[in-house]
C-alpha cells in the first residue's frame, strides 16, 4: 500500500520545483527549466505565477505563441494579477499588436495606477507611434514612481526633443546620466544638444556682428574647424572677397582656442546654387603674439624670478612656435607671459608692502628713549655751611 503526500507535503513540493525551476534559469539551463516548472501547476497556491514564469521562459526561447496561451492562462486564474498583464502586453507590443498592448497595460495600470514599468513601456510605445505628449505623461508616472529609472529620463528627453524643447530634453539626458553613468546613448544626445546650442549661439553672434540685414547664418564647429553657411535673400547684395576677412577677424576676437580655420559656402535662400565656396586658415596673416620681453627679462632679474624665469621660458618658446605655424601655442604662451608677469609684479608689491608695514609697526613699538636733562632741570648740589 503506497503513502499518498499530504495537500501540505504536495504543496511544499510545488514550491520546491518553482524555485529550483527559477534557479535553473537564471544559470541559463532553460531546457531544464521547462522539464522542471511545468510539475509545480498543480500543486502550487498560486499557479498564475508559475503560468506567468512559464510564459516567459518560452518567450525566451522564441515560441511566444506559447508564451502568449500562459500569460492568459495566468490571467484567467487571477484577472488580478498586474504581471501576467504587464507581460502579456508587452510580447503583444513586440508582435505589433499595439492596440492590445495598450489594453493590457490599461487594465494593469486601473489594478496598480502608479506602476512605473508598465508607464514606462506604454511611453516608449507611444514615443514610437509619434504621440509625443502621451509618451511624456507616461514617463512622468514612471519617474514619480521610481525617480532612479534612468532610461525613462533618456525616453523623455528624447520626445521632447522631437516637440522642439531642447532645454528640457538636455535637462531629461543630464537626469539620465545622474541615474546611470554608463548611459552612452543619454551621454551622446546630451553632447549632440549641447554642440547644437553652442552652434545655434554662434550663428547668432555672427549674424549681429556682421551686420548683414536678412542674412541667415548657420555655423558648426567639427573638430577644428567652423563650417559657415550664408543664406541671402533675393536683391540683398554681399562682397564675398571681403566676408572672409571679416568672418575672420570676428572670430578671432572671440579667442576660440580650438578653431583654427572656416569654411565659407554661401547661397540664395531657396535656391541650389552655390555662389561662393572657399576653405581659410583662421591665423593666415596674423602677426606674431608679443613676447613682452622687458617685462619678462624684469619680472625673472629684478622683480620675481620664481614667476619670471617660467615666463623667460614661455617667450623663448613663442616665437618657435609661431614660425612652425602653430598660431595658438604662441597665443597661448603670449597670455601665459602676461599672467606670471602681473602675478610676479602683484606678489613682489605685496612683500614690499609688507615690509614697509612691518618696519612701521617696529617703530612705533620701541619705547622712547631717556632724554637728556637740561642744565635747569639738572639737580644742584646743596652748598656747604660756612662757619660765617
Amino acid at each position: 500500500m503506497g503513502y499518498a503526500p499530504t495537500p501540505w507535503l504536495r504543496r511544499q513540493r510545488a514550491r520546491y520545483h518553482y524555485r529550483q525551476a527559477l534557479t535553473l534559469v537564471r544559470k541559463g539551463n532553460v531546457e531544464a527549466a521547462l522539464q522542471t516548472l511545468p510539475q509545480a501547476l498543480s500543486d502550487h497556491p498560486c499557479p498564475a505565477d508559475v503560468h506567468i514564469e512559464l510564459g516567459k521562459i518560452y518567450w525566451q526561447t522564441g515560441d511566444t505563441d506559447t508564451a502568449l496561451d500562459h500569460f492568459s492562462a495566468a490571467i484567467n486564474l487571477d484577472p488580478t494579477s498586474i504581471r501576467a498583464y504587464g507581460n502579456r502586453g508587452l510580447l503583444q507590443c513586440q508582435r505589433g499588436h499595439d492596440d492590445l498592448a495598450l489594453a493590457d497595460w490599461q487594465i494593469a495600470l486601473h489594478h496598480q495606477p502608479s506602476h512605473a514599468l508598465i508607464h514606462y513601456n506604454r511611453g516608449l510605445l507611444h514615443l514610437r507611434r509619434q504621440r509625443y505628449t502621451a509618451a511624456i505623461a507616461d514617463f512622468d508616472a514612471a519617474v514619480a514612481t521610481n525617480p532612479n529609472l534612468a532610461e525613462a529620463y533618456l525616453h523623455r528627453g528624447q520626445a521632447h526633443e522631437q516637440l522642439g524643447q531642447p532645454a528640457e530634453a538636455a535637462r531629461d539626458w543630464e537626469l539620465a546620466l545622474c541615474n546611470d553613468f554608463n548611459l552612452d546613448q543619454a551621454r551622446l544626445k546630451l553632447y549632440s544638444a549641447q554642440q547644437a546650442h553652442r552652434d545655434r549661439l554662434v550663428s547668432q553672434r555672427l549674424e549681429a556682428e556682421l551686420g548683414l540685414g536678412n542674412v541667415t547664418i548657420v555655423a558648426q564647429q567639427q573638430n577644428d574647424g567652423l563650417t559657415i553657411q550664408v543664406y541671402r535673400p533675393v536683391g540683398v547684395g554681399i562682397n564675398y572677397f571681403t566676408l572672409p576677412d571679416r568672418l575672420r577677424a570676428i572670430i578671432i576676437g572671440w579667442q576660440i582656442d580650438d578653431v583654427q580655420s572656416f569654411d565659407l559656402t554661401a547661397q540664395v535662400k531657396d535656391q541650389d546654387v552655390v555662389e561662393w565656396r572657399g576653405h581659410y586658415k583662421l591665423f593666415q596673416g596674423q602677426p606674431c603674439p608679443p613676447a613682452r620681453w622687458h617685462r619678462v627679462l624684469l619680472t625673472a632679474f629684478v622683480i620675481f624670478p620664481p614667476l619670471g624665469i617660467p615666463a623667460l621660458a614661455c617667450a623663448m618658446n613663442l616665437r618657435q612656435a609661431y614660425q612652425r605655424g602653430d598660431y595658438l601655442t604662441a597665443r597661448r604662451a603670449s597670455r601665459a607671459i602676461q599672467g606670471l608677469c602681473r602675478a610676479g609684479g602683484i606678489i613682489s608689491l605685496t612683500l614690499v608692502t609688507l615690509l614697509v608695514c612691518h618696519w612701521g609697526y617696529q617703530q612705533l613699538s620701541e619705547p622712547p628713549e631717556t632724554k637728556a636733562l637740561s642744565p635747569v632741570e639738572r639737580p644742584t648740589k646743596p652748598l656747604a655751611e660756612t662757619d660765617d
